[in-house]
């Protein structure tokens, strides 16, 4: 066994797939890795490009999987310029390209246990951050050189963070034992700075769209990013199903309830819309009860390449949204308002959203009965939406878009008339994963309610001390 590249630590043997450690004394047998995964990318091990005019080859490559939640690994790939030998981790998530580096030495981190999702610090070597992942991950397989020594099979808490201007980083606390804390610091890049030496383009689609089959009856179910999608919903059972091995197979978890209405725009049409050609992938129903009243909206999943990743349209009593998912970084939340691209945002409303109905393609593992915290600003073009459960943060930009508009982008039918919803009307809000925005139905009821209530203080000769509750504010601010 030989090492090509001087920052290399590890080796993954191409034979009996062993992780292999060069230390001063020689070399060291580590661990054994699964096979590898097949999730499509242009990288490669051995690809060979220029990144901003420089030399580059893949020495590496490492897929992951989150502890507890398993079956959608993931992939990074090690980096590695000619000419000054500096190693950097590549990876693709959800339409976005991030490159990350050690920060080595790494500086004093923060304690694990006080961190939380939507927390706003400074973290050193990174400046102002916005925790927004906090979980579990083991490495599962790699092969190629590696510029540190992993532990296959490990568990090690890690945190994702962002912060302004994309800056993107990952702090893996390591096992407290043999496998040390690492902190990881980069940004988020345009894919058109890469130039393979292949000529294909770094975000050019992968894969066409695959079919799988239903493990309950039999059904075929398109993928449309076998890639990323982590869990399924089949159209014609409501079986829910983990997507495994790249979407070359499928598990079984249990039956979800179907739809009470159809969807709008069929699962599978294709379209342009605000310049980006889309595809309906997912289709959810959520909701959230407010004094009593049980409140629902209907939420599409439109996956739009991987140069865009996913996008929502949301709808509710025929008013749509077009909604954007946008790192937690960019946006500054706490209190009353809420900062994004220079403008200011203010405090609308807070509702807990649950997911009822679902049925499509999924980059996370939906489930029904899934809770998140939704907190809305309203400001400039549009609604800022922060979503937060115990272990993640999203946040999304919310316009405006008409159904004439979706319609002729789709080439369907208009829309139908609100009746044909008129047992599913409410109001609205995002969640966690979703597409995050709402109409203004809820916040009328809120704002009716205070207002009673300040009437009836005022007829009774003053305020006792209460007061309406709107919903939670941010810890950590």
């Amino acid at each position: 066994m030989t090492f090509k590249f001087a920052g290399a630590k590890a080796q993954v043997c191409k034979y009996c797939k062993y992780l292999v450690a060069r230390t001063d004394r020689g070399l060291a047998k580590v661990g054994q890795v699964a096979d590898l995964v097949e999730i499509p990318s242009p990288l490669q091990l051995g690809t060979l490009g220029y990144w901003d005019r420089k030399r580059f080859e893949i020495e590496g490559r490492v897929q992951l999987d989150r502890v507890g939640a398993s079956s959608a690994p993931w992939q990074e790939f090690a980096l590695v310029l000619q000419d000054t030998d500096e190693t950097y981790w590549i990876a693709y998530a959800q339409g976005r390209w991030y490159w990350t580096r050690e920060v080595s030495p790494a500086p004093e981190l923060p304690a694990l246990g006080r961190l939380r999702p939507g927390v706003q610090m400074q973290l050193p070597a990174a400046g102002p951050i916005v925790i927004a992942e906090i979980g579990r991950r083991k490495v599962v397989s790699a092969e190629g050189e590696l510029p540190f020594v992993a532990a296959p099979g490990v568990p090690t808490p890690y945190v994702d963070f962002s912060g302004p201007n994309g800056l993107f980083g990952t702090i893996d606390y390591g096992d407290g034992q043999s496998i040390p804390s690492k902190l990881f610091v980069g940004r988020q890049f345009d894919p058109s700075t890469f130039k393979l030496d292949s000529g294909q383009p770094l975000d050019a689609p992968q894969a066409q769209v695959e079919a799988c089959t239903c493990p309950n009856c039999g059904g075929s179910l398109p993928l449309v990013s076998p890639g990323t999608s982590e869990r399924i919903v089949c159209k014609y059972c409501g079986t829910i199903s983990d997507i495994r091995q790249g979407g070359a197979a499928l598990e079984a978890l249990g039956q979800a309830p179907r739809p009470p209405v159809n969807p709008y725009i069929p699962l599978g049409a294709e379209g342009m819309l605000r310049g980006n050609r889309v595809i309906c992938i997912g289709f959810v129903v959520r909701g959230t009860t407010v004094e009593g009243e049980r409140y629902r909206w209907r939420e599409y999943l439109l996956y739009a390449g991987p140069s865009l990743g996913y996008v929502w349209l949301m709808e509710e009593d025929l008013n749509w949204q077009f909604v954007t998912p946008l790192p937690p970084g960019e946006v500054n939340a706490a209190g009353m308002e809420a900062a994004y691209k220079g403008s200011r945002y203010a405090y609308k409303q807070s509702v807990s959203a649950q997911v009822e109905y679902v049925v499509g393609e999924f980059y996370w593992k939906v489930q029904i009965g899934e809770t998140v915290q939704a907190t809305e600003y309203t400001g400039p073009g549009g609604i800022v939406s922060v979503e937060r459960d115990e272990n993640e943060v999203n946040t999304s930009f919310c316009q405006p878009i008409s159904g004439q508009e979706i319609a002729q982008g789709f080439r369907i039918a208009p829309p139908p008339s609100p009746a044909a919803f008129s047992s599913f009307s409410g109001s609205s809000s995002g969640s966690g994963k979703g597409s995050g925005c709402s109409p203004t139905l809820i916040w009328v009821v809120i704002v009716i309610v205070i207002i009673l209530f300040v009437i009836l203080s005022d007829c009774e000769g003053g305020s006792s001390g209460g007061g309406v509750y709107v919903g939670p504010g941010f810890s950590g601010k």
